[in-house]
């Protein structure tokens, strides 16, 4: 993949930011609680500039990102998971999917929907309107993935998918997903609302060229383990419903390690393990060469003759640009023969 330069060439800016994207594992209560939490603001940030999406773009497909890096924590080895929404209000859907590396990837089935909104309050449930969501498990040392479809009942891709643990795995489980934007951009999110000033001035608009449009991203899960006392759960529950922003967190410079061992101090938190996120996609030039050589020889002779060049492919996962010249596709040609 190729991403947008988001640090104008400022590597220790760029280093220094991507650092601070970690998860961290933990659990609470001797074990009777297991949970994940991340920050994610940098992977949020690329992510956004890669797909050219604007603010309320940005606030969903981050918290899918975000949602899918969190469940990263069960994978391991070539793991890898999936989270895909197929709805009928105007956002049609997300699909994002993660591995066992903390790599994350995905896109926005209509990445302009905004444009099309004329209302400046609008609930989360109009956006999705009626749907399903769907995760997937590809597991290494599984000949088929496992696959798990619910029906949309709340509009929030944090409710929606604990309402998913619940169903389809039985287990009790909490999301807290928080996308946090700079000062300057109006965008708030309450609940199941999202407000948005979706037209900046000009003082604004000179502002966010040189500012990056999130200042704090993140999320944490809880899931309750078989026989887990129901006072802990309840104990754990009530935390949940009262932590606000984790975004907003992350922005003041409060890092996630540090907020669950004071935020869950009662609980006996205890932390397992971190590692990196980070918003990737393994294309590469080499491998959209690779599909386009499995084209039918008839449409690639069409091609060699009749162009366009430089052919341009995108990726929709992570919105990478390859672009191919005649030369490539008469090459490509001559070895398939």
């Amino acid at each position: 993949m190729i991403k947008k330069n988001i640090y104008e060439g400022k590597l220790k800016d760029q280093l220094k930011a991507s650092s601070k994207d970690r998860l961290y594992r933990f659990i609470l209560s001797d074990g009777m609680l297991r949970g994940a939490i991340v920050n994610a603001t940098n992977m949020v940030n690329e992510m956004s500039a890669n797909h050219n999406l604007g603010y309320i773009e940005t606030l969903l497909l981050g918290q899918a990102y975000i949602a899918s890096s969190l469940l990263t924590t069960n994978l391991k080895g070539n793991d890898r998971i999936s989270i895909n929404i197929d709805c009928s209000g105007p956002l049609k859907g997300i699909d994002v999917e993660s591995n066992a590396f903390g790599e994350v990837r995905g896109y926005l089935k209509n990445p302009n929907f905004s444009e099309t909104l004329s209302d400046k309050k609008i609930s989360l449930s109009t956006l999705f309107g009626a749907g399903f969501l769907t995760v997937n498990k590809y597991l290494e040392d599984s000949k088929s993935p496992y696959s798990g479809k619910i029906i949309l009942e709340y509009g929030t891709i944090a409710e929606d998918l604990a309402n998913y643990f619940l169903k389809s795995e039985q287990t009790p489980t909490a999301f807290n997903l928080s996308v946090h934007f700079d000062d300057k951009i109006q965008v708030l999110s309450n609940g199941s609302d999202i407000e948005s000033k979706l037209k900046l001035d000009s003082k604004q608009e000179q502002y966010l060229d040189n500012h990056l449009m999130v200042d704090g991203a993140g999320g944490l899960f809880l899931q309750a383990m078989p026989g887990a006392d129901s006072n802990v759960v309840e104990q754990a529950e009530d935390i949940m419903r009262n932590i606000k922003s984790l975004g907003a967190t992350f922005a003041k410079g409060i890092s996630p390690d540090i907020f669950i061992l004071e935020k869950f101090d009662n609980m006996s938190p205890l932390l397992l393990g971190n590692y990196r996120v980070e918003f990737f996609c393994r294309c590469s030039s080499k491998i959209i060469r690779n599909y386009i050589s499995r084209l039918p020889k008839d449409e690639l002779m069409d091609i060699a003759k009749n162009g366009p060049f430089p052919l341009e492919v995108r990726c929709h996962q992570c919105n990478t640009f390859y672009n191919f010249t005649q030369t490539d596709i008469e090459e490509i040609i001559l070895l398939n023969k």
